[in-house]
């Protein structure tokens, strides 16, 4: 890179894929095949969930935020080969007049990028009118295309109603899949996730194990999507999938909150929950490419405290806190961060949570437990990332 900071400039308003981090033994993989390498080191950009139109709290700089992330990339040096977008580029809209002018909208806010750029629809470009829109203003819902020898799928998991890949599209994939050659990385673009996520938030693909039975027949296969407007990663098999943030607003942790909603704006937090991530760069590949694994933290809840009283965590480390509780209902709440899970007996909520910024998160019952409810908190500590070493 001719520029360290533009480089993790770039990571910070989307998921910046190093082409090195596609591809690497793993000590499952048999020794017959062997992964083939790019000529050359690369990396590529996602961005997802755009949703230009929109207009609320949960963003009050919607009108701003998407230019903004296209002048830093068009300002940086660091020049990604293509730009993958996943979906839920527009808002939803009833009118079939104001859709087309808000994807429109949108080309004109991203040409100034001046790179090849990939587009898949989500459900509030495609779903109200299978996809017409989006056909006659990006082309096809679904492609793909081979660079510097690694393969693309990009799937259109949005444009039926109910969430379908389809019987056509699932045997188009199995012919793109084994057209692939053995040990080249095979990399698949959709904005659903492909596995079942969160099904009672519509966070899956109603027939996406089908296409995941596909995918399993080729190693290795990394998988990039949106929708769930927050960083996620997931292996199923030896596939792994990984989620971008949004670039409008951020949801909360999967069921983690009564109902799936924008958490609010905080105006004194330096990302605002949106694209922007930290990231440690040791050697030559970047860990965004397979970010480092969720750490689990056991929190049990009874009248009138958690234990343990202080969690601890670095910036942008993803943790996942299992809460149990061994008496009557307790909430979990960290105002700071958007936090908000119901704790019962003999059920384990799990929270995921990732501090963008260091500092003393304080956590508290939310739900009234008796006489002590008051007294029932703890404080997540969030100290800084440890330094950047490059080579």
């Amino acid at each position: 890179m001719k520029s360290r900071r533009e480089f993790l400039e770039l990571a910070s308003v989307g998921g910046v894929v190093f082409a090195s981090g596609l591809f690497g033994c793993e000590s499952e993989r048999p020794a017959a095949s062997p992964v083939v390498a790019p000529p050359r080191d690369f990396f590529f950009l996602q961005l997802s969930d755009t949703h230009v139109g929109y207009e609320g709290a949960a963003n009050p700089e919607a009108k701003i935020t998407l230019p903004r992330a296209v002048e830093l990339i068009v300002a940086s040096s660091a020049r990604p080969d293509f730009i993958v977008f996943t979906g839920d580029l527009s808002h939803t809209t009833d009118d079939p007049a104001e859709r087309r002018a808000r994807m429109r909208s949108f080309r004109e806010i991203v040409a100034p990028l001046h790179v090849p750029m990939h587009f898949l629809p989500g459900e509030h470009d495609a779903s109200l009118d299978a996809g017409a829109a989006f056909r006659e203003i990006f082309g096809e819902t679904h492609w793909a295309f081979e660079h510097e020898g690694l393969h693309f799928v990009g799937l259109d998991n949005v444009s039926d109603p109910h969430g379908a890949l389809g019987g056509a599209q699932i045997a188009w994939l199995e012919q793109r899949v084994a057209e692939v050659p053995a040990g080249a990385p095979l990399v698949v673009f959709a904005h659903r996730p492909l596995f079942d996520l969160y099904p009672d938030w519509d966070w899956a693909t109603s027939d996406g194990a089908r296409a995941l039975d596909v995918l399993a027949r080729h190693d290795p296969v990394a998988v990039f999507y949106g929708h769930i407007h927050q960083e996620h990663h997931h292996k199923t098999g030896r596939v792994a999938h990984h989620a971008s943030r949004s670039l409008i607003f951020p949801l909360p942790a999967p069921g983690s909150a009564p109902k799936r909603a924008p958490l609010p704006w905080d105006s004194s937090s330096r990302d605002h929950g949106l694209g922007w991530r930290v990231v440690h760069r040791d050697s030559r590949i970047d860990e965004t490419a397979y970010a480092a694994p969720e750490r689990v933290v056991q929190v049990e809840a009874r009248r009138f405290a958690y234990s343990p009283s202080e969690i601890r965590a670095r910036v942008g480390e993803p943790i996942v806190l299992e809460l149990t509780s061994v008496d009557v209902d307790h909430g979990f709440a960290i105002p700071a961060l958007g936090v908000r899970a119901r704790v019962s007996p003999g059920k384990t909520t799990r929270v995921r949570v990732v501090a963008p910024r260091a500092g003393n998160f304080p956590f508290h019952c939310d739900v009234f437990c008796g006489s002590g409810h008051e007294s029932m908190a703890g404080e997540l500590v969030v100290e800084p990332t440890r330094s950047p070493s490059w080579t």
